[in-house]
Parts: C-alpha cells; sequence; structure tokens
C-alpha cells in the first residue's frame, strides 16, 4: 500500500524562466508524477480541470493483452479517476458546457459526480476525440482502421469524414482543416474544400506524437524534437521550442500550457518571468 500511495506525487518541481516557447521565457512545473504514460490531453477552460488518459507501458508492450487505458481528471494537481469507464480519449464543448468521453464502447459524457454517462455509439471502439469550439460537431477516431467520423452530437448522427484515410493524432481549427497522422508517419492537413491532403516538410517520419488547437486557433504540434506551428499556408512548420523529452499529450489553457511524457504531466507558465 504505501508503494501505491508514491506512485503519485503532486508539484513536486519547479524550474525558472530557462524554458523558451515562441521567443517567451517559461517556467515549468511537474504537476504531477504518475506511474504510466499519460496522453491525450485536454483542459477544460470552464474550471481549469485537465483531462488525460493514462496507458499501462506493460500492457501496451504485451501484443497478447489488450492496452489497460484509465481516464483521469487532474483538479488541482490531484488526480481524479473515472472508474465507470474504459476511457480512452477526452473533448471540451465549451459551448454546451459538456466533457465528451471516448470509450471502448461508445460515447459518454461527464456528469456533474465526475460519472461516465453514455451518449451514443453504442459498441463501437472510440479512441480520439477533438472538439472545435466554432463547431456544434465532434471529430471522433473509431478503431480498428482509425477512421475520422464527424457526430453532430444533437441529433446523434456520423459520417465519415471523406479524404483522411485514417488518424492517429488529428486537429481542427475554427476554419475545418484538418491536421492529422496516418499510415505514412508524416504529418499532413486536408485544407477545407480540397480532396488531397498536403503534407508537412521537416518534420522527422514517426516523430509526431501529439497535435491541438491553442487559443488563437493556431494549430500546435508536439514532436520527438519540440513542438512546431503548422498553418495552413505554408507546408513548413514553425519551430516554436525545442524539448528534451519525448512528449506524449498536449494542451494549452491561455497563457499556460501542459506537455506530457513517460510518467510526467509539465504546466508551463510564463505569469511569473
Amino acid at each position: 500500500m504505501l508503494f501505491l500511495i508514491f506512485l503519485i506525487i503532486p508539484a513536486v518541481y519547479t524550474s525558472n524562466c530557462s524554458h523558451h516557447y515562441n521567443g517567451m521565457d517559461y517556467t515549468r512545473t511537474a504537476i504531477l508524477t504518475i506511474k504510466g504514460l499519460p496522453t491525450n490531453l485536454v483542459v477544460n477552460p470552464m474550471n481549469k480541470d485537465l483531462h488525460f488518459t493514462l496507458i499501462d507501458l506493460e500492457s501496451l508492450q504485451n501484443d497478447n493483452v489488450q492496452t489497460k487505458m484509465d481516464q483521469y481528471i487532474l483538479r488541482e494537481n490531484m488526480p481524479i479517476k473515472i472508474d465507470n469507464i474504459n476511457g480512452q480519449a477526452a473533448a471540451v464543448d465549451i459551448k454546451n458546457e459538456k466533457v465528451y468521453l471516448a470509450s471502448d464502447d461508445g460515447l459518454y459524457t461527464l456528469n456533474s459526480s465526475d460519472k461516465a454517462q453514455f451518449l451514443s455509439n453504442k459498441d463501437q471502439d472510440i479512441v480520439q476525440l477533438f472538439k472545435p469550439n466554432n463547431s456544434e460537431e465532434l471529430y471522433a477516431v473509431l478503431f480498428p482502421d482509425n477512421e475520422v467520423y464527424v457526430i453532430d452530437v444533437h441529433n446523434n448522427e456520423k459520417r465519415k469524414l471523406e479524404n483522411v484515410p485514417c488518424a492517429f493524432i488529428l486537429a481542427v481549427d475554427d476554419d475545418e482543416n484538418v491536421f492529422y497522422e496516418c499510415d505514412s508517419k508524416y504529418v499532413k492537413m486536408l485544407l477545407k474544400g480540397f480532396q488531397e491532403p498536403i503534407e508537412f516538410v521537416g518534420i522527422p517520419k514517426n516523430s509526431a506524437r501529439a497535435i491541438t488547437v491553442d487559443n488563437s486557433n493556431r494549430v500546435i504540434l508536439a514532436a520527438n524534437d519540440g513542438l512546431y506551428w503548422l498553418t495552413p499556408n505554408n507546408i513548413i512548420p514553425g519551430k516554436l521550442m525545442d524539448l528534451d523529452y519525448v512528449p506524449s499529450g498536449i494542451a494549452f489553457n491561455h497563457d499556460e500550457f501542459y506537455l506530457s511524457t513517460n510518467g510526467i504531466i509539465y504546466k508551463y507558465s510564463s505569469e511569473d518571468c
């Protein structure tokens, strides 16, 4: 029991303003250390909850068992496990004040008691979610083919997103341009109204780890060597930050952002710089 208690240690380390993102200085704080790989980070700006999926690395490396994943809320630097769901991702609907949860048995919402409540798509294995701020639609990636579907959450209808063959990571900007990484292991974008995706150059093959949209509608990619700004009008991404670890998740909340790696979630802030 004592061993298990020390697997979770909140806010253990703070660095000075030695981290540089987009030309600005940031402090870095380890707000959580936990056994496993935290990924699929997303912030709820309404209450500052940080949602993440925790992957059990031993099961991930064992081809004979199903990968074990649990859904968590990090609230005031303390992790809360959503224990009535096999969670795999979360998405925040700011306009309708909802949190959607992806599971291996359909789409759920989070109720006021931090419990998962079934919504739709029974028996479907949803592995990724993305909710644009200016749209009523929810983007979902379904296992085993990792095809992308667009879900109308009000009418409980979904349609396949054509011209995106599959996605392991996914983000959609306010102009409905789709950014993703698929079997090619290169990051691509599908501009709205076009049928052929465009491949970004300069990002090493199989190095993309997580992708999101920040509060300024900029698509930010976390790759093995750092953070990149992906824009619809340039196939060469802008390098915003170097990293000395391999990231597994990224999320923004105004001037703060979060990055995760094996066993740790970091918070970056410019407030004290």
